[in-house]
């Protein structure tokens, strides 16, 4: 895709290297944390509709939010989140990320370390990114619930292959939505207090491994129905 001139709605748009698809968009256009294999693409946890609502709530999932915190607050990672909800609500938002995914040869992708789904227009352009990247296994954990059943239900879409949603339960040691995500076909996540997460078989290793995913893609499997996680 080197030296691909793609127009975009009426403005020409070549993209040539990484730097120039980051100077272009005013930040780095993806994230990286400590826990991920690969990269990730995140806005501002300020801007959830779902966990809006939820933070106030003490046994919500959403109530002590790693990403309204620590280094999501310094102010290079909230313009830079800032720019990357802006670069969505633009015709760019496609092309680019199919370009840096693609050119990053990027094997397994994470939507949203920090922020959620914001409209059914941003998933079908989420949607539309994992069809042009094929050869790369997205994951999406929302709270979202009622957009992508909507999505799904209603409006009669269909989510690429690639593309693991997982439903996320709303409260610790809460009932993730099987029933909902099955009818979907999609999977689940849980956040679990210590006690309940040393009695189950099969969980999120990340704890026990310095907070890293290290060889660990449960996330990105659509076999593994359900990946609980250690609440911390």
């Amino acid at each position: 895709m080197e030296g691909r001139k793609m127009k975009v709605g009426r403005v020409p748009l070549i993209l040539r290297t990484l730097k120039d698809v980051n100077d272009f968009v005013g930040c780095a256009v993806m994230s990286r944390t400590w826990k991920m294999p690969e990269e990730s693409f995140s806005i501002s946890a300020l801007n959830c509709m779902a966990g809006r609502s939820m933070v106030s709530k003490p046994n919500s999932v959403c109530h002590d939010c790693y990403a309204l915190k620590g280094r999501y607050r310094m102010t290079k990672q909230s313009n830079a989140m800032r720019l990357r909800l802006e670069l969505t609500q633009t015709d760019y938002f496609i092309p680019i990320m199919v370009f840096y995914i693609i050119k990053k040869e990027t094997k397994h992708f994470r939507w949203f370390d920090s922020g959620d789904i914001q409209s059914i227009k941003m998933l079908d352009d989420i949607c539309e990114i994992c069809r042009q990247t094929p050869g790369t296994k997205h994951w999406l954990p929302t709270k979202e619930w009622k957009l992508v059943r909507k999505y799904i239900e209603f409006d009669g879409n269909i989510i690429p292959e690639n593309l693991d949603i997982r439903l996320s339960a709303l409260y610790i040691n809460g009932k993730p939505p099987t029933k909902l995500a099955r009818r979907l076909g999609l999977n689940t996540s849980t956040v679990v207090s210590k006690d309940i997460y040393n009695k189950l078989s099969f969980k999120c290793p990340a704890s026990k491994q310095d907070n890293k995913c290290q060889s660990c893609r449960a996330c990105w499997t659509k076999d593994i129905k359900n990946v609980p996680y250690l609440y911390h």
